[in-house]
């Protein structure tokens, strides 16, 4: 994995990132960018092949629930995105119809990477059902906690119900959103990509307000944004 990205790989990155469409193009048929970056951006394990950047994109605009002052920032980042979506196939024949499988990336996407059950939840799978909870219930929050691909597809075809607040330190059913206590599955992919822009300042390339390049930890950033966004979005389907 890079660490970081050469300078007219980041310009471009950063171009797609911010939705610039005509920018993106004419940077792209001026042939100064060498084309394999279309197949691989180069900053995860599996290959991350630059359509997908507008695929993220696309998962995060698709929403309506923004600040009033903000909706014009993400109309006109529509406009962008799908300008690009359009670009990507029928350019470059990418697959921009078939919907990103997020845990090809679980490197990016993990949250609390390599935390035991216990260090997230405050007890481990006994104490947790010894308490009350649900084991598929338990299960599936630190599945989701974790990004744990084979948990989470389990979980989701058994219909597992997300939406329940779970801790060692509470006992079932007395949780909340602001007890500082629990987590829940559901609120917190909510969290996660709302936390991306509001803390970590992911809105920055949809504003254009200040230009800068992307790092690597940014791509990353919008990924695992898009990726809890996506998640939330199959959790809901469930309830």
């Amino acid at each position: 994995m890079y660490d970081e990205l050469s300078v007219k790989c980041s310009s471009l990155i950063t171009l797609v990132m911010q939705n610039q469409a005509e920018k993106v193009i004419d940077l792209l048929e001026s042939g100064i960018i060498d084309t394999r970056i279309l197949n691989d951006i180069g900053c995860c394990e599996s290959p991350l092949p630059l359509y997908k950047l507008s695929l993220c994109n696309e998962i995060l605009l698709d929403d309506d629930n923004w600040s009033e002052s903000f909706l014009p920032i993400v109309e006109c980042n529509r406009k962008g995105c799908k300008a690009l979506l359009d670009y990507w196939k029928r350019r470059w024949n990418c697959p921009v119809d078939r919907p990103v499988n997020f845990f090809d990336y679980q490197d990016v996407c993990t949250y609390f990477r390599d935390w035991d059950m216990d260090e997230v939840l405050d007890g481990d799978m006994n104490e947790l059902v010894a308490l009350g909870y649900d084991k598929d219930e338990v299960e599936f929050c630190y599945a989701v906690l974790t990004y744990k691909p084979d948990l989470i597809q389990k979980h989701i075809a058994l219909r597992t119900n997300p939406d329940v607040y779970i801790s060692g330190d509470v006992p079932p059913g007395a949780g909340s959103a602001t007890d500082g206590e629990c987590y829940n599955a559901l609120v917190f992919c909510n969290t996660v990509y709302c936390d991306a822009f509001d803390c970590y300042n992911l809105a920055a390339f949809w504003e254009n307000a200040q230009i800068r390049h992307a790092e690597v930890c940014d791509v990353h950033l919008l990924v695992e944004a898009a990726a809890y966004r996506d998640l939330e979005n199959k959790l809901r389907r469930l309830l």
